[in-house]
């Protein structure tokens, strides 16, 4: 759908509450689709939206500066809800490193401290950048006053479709989205996170050290599962296979 015809739609959509105001609260995680979605949204339903983000302190620099420009461009600054810890301090008081089977880092600096913020504003409601082409997919029942619309799919927006809107409105979005350190990321991003940030794979090392534990599942592949044997490797000339990534850590790279 065109942005006259989402306008239109948008036009015949609005309803006035006098007797409360509705606080309207748009989930940003800073990748393609909910920035697609920002951007889309003061455009075509112009109107006091709350962009909320939740970051987790271990953003690469790309990301932070990604999120410095599109706060200009929505001429809002962009609300940070958390719990005041970083990844680090998480994995301090838990005493390990998240993996696939305890996923902390994302349930506790992301997806609680949003619905905390959300609830406290009631009534609202909450846009979040779920596409067309991902039907197969739902979002968090909401109970009481927070009402949850997903606009991409209303607009009939795919991933072709947002990724021409960002074109047009000339963003580029990161490399990574996500956090520095992943138990989802693949081989390539491992190698690049070792060749440009060293600083940062580093203290990744010393961590896996620390906790006695490794991002990296043994049984992922034949590469080293520690980042210390990683490095080794990367830094004795072996250079992984590029292969694209998975879906990886969806509330992170929406």
């Amino acid at each position: 759908m065109g942005i006259r015809k989402i306008k239109k739609v948008a036009r015949i959509r609005v309803i006035h509450k006098v007797a409360r105001r509705i606080c309207h609260i748009v989930a940003l995680s800073g990748g393609k689709d909910s920035t697609a979605l920002a951007l889309a949204l003061a455009e075509c339903e112009p109107r006091e939206y709350q962009y909320v983000i939740t970051p987790t302190g271990d953003e690469l620099p790309p990301m932070k500066e990604h999120l410095v420009r599109l706060s200009g461009l929505l001429g809002r600054p962009l609300i940070v809800a958390g719990p005041g810890l970083t990844l680090q301090q998480l994995c301090e008081t838990n005493r390990a490193l998240p993996n696939w089977r305890m996923r902390f880092c994302t349930r506790s600096l992301k997806i609680i401290p949003f619905q905390q913020y959300a609830l406290e504003r009631c009534p609202a409601t909450i846009y979040v950048g779920l596409r067309a082409d991902e039907m197969g997919r739902s979002g968090v029942e909401w109970d009481g006053d927070l009402v949850c619309r997903y606009p991409l799919r209303e607009w009939g927006w795919d991933k072709a479709a947002v990724l021409a809107y960002l074109r047009k409105r000339g963003v580029t979005i990161p490399r990574r989205t996500d956090c520095a350190r992943c138990f989802y990321q693949t081989l390539g991003e491992w190698y690049d996170l070792w060749r440009e940030y060293p600083g940062i794979y580093a203290d990744a090392v010393a961590q896996e050290d620390r906790f006695g534990h490794t991002f990296r599942s043994p049984q992922r592949d034949t590469w080293p599962a520690d980042l210390r044997g990683l490095g080794r490797r990367f830094a004795a000339g072996d250079v992984p296979r590029r292969r694209t990534r998975g879906e990886g850590c969806r509330v992170c790279s929406m």
